[in-house]
């Protein structure tokens, strides 16, 4: 599955910047910059990470389902939605943040290959306002290469999107299935390994801007 795949957001304000059109597989990113405002968000088929980047705290207002949130969302801050869960949200100054969804179907093949049938039903915890250093240096990276069109190429991508999977089954999977070590996946120490290659070699690109 193609980025051109995934359902388009129902929000009016365009993103700053999306990997629409640079033929990544089953992950969608996208920069937005919106002034104060309001918008409705309904994925059925995606998971949706949010990462703050905004230098000055914004206040919010956010209804997902049921839940209701109101506070202040600086950068740094991580919110994570799971697919089919609709989502409102209100806020007072312009904001700036990126936008990351995955689809569940990949999400639980991941979970499958590395859980095999205690990821049957897999699903995320939803979050409102998180830290989370390790899902914000993926996120970054992600950010880093969008802005530079792609340069890391499809084989880097590839990998972060695969990172990304397994940290979020192994943080905020709703099951009591435990990802320790198994065939062929990552652990703590192999996560941080992947990481630390992954932004030396995004050095280049960044002497660039």
């Amino acid at each position: 599955m193609t980025s051109a795949d995934l359902r388009p957001a129902q929000m009016d304000h365009a993103p700053v910047l999306s990997s629409d059109n640079l033929g990544w597989e089953n992950i969608l990113v996208k920069q937005f910059q919106p002034p104060a405002g309001e918008a409705f968000c309904h994925f059925p088929e995606e998971h949706t990470i949010c990462l703050s980047l905004s230098p000055r705290p914004v206040q919010f207002l956010q209804i997902k389902g049921s839940k209701r949130f109101t506070g202040l969302y600086g950068k740094g801050d991580i919110s994570i939605t799971p697919a089919g869960v609709p989502v409102f949200a209100r806020w007072q100054q312009a904001d700036h943040f990126l936008e990351i969804r995955l689809p569940s179907q990949f999400l639980q093949t991941v979970a499958h290959e590395t859980l095999g049938n205690a990821a049957v039903r897999l699903e995320l915890v939803d979050d409102f306002r998180i830290r989370d250093a390790q899902l914000e240096a993926i996120a970054q990276l992600l950010l880093t290469d969008l802005q530079q069109q792609n340069l890391g190429g499809k084989l880097y991508i590839d990998s972060l999107t695969n990172v990304l999977a397994a940290h979020l089954i192994r943080h905020y999977a709703a099951t009591t299935a435990q990802i320790s070590e198994y065939e062929g996946g990552l652990n703590q120490q192999q996560l941080l390994q992947v990481l630390d290659y992954l932004n030396d070699h995004l050095d280049p690109f960044r002497s660039g801007d």
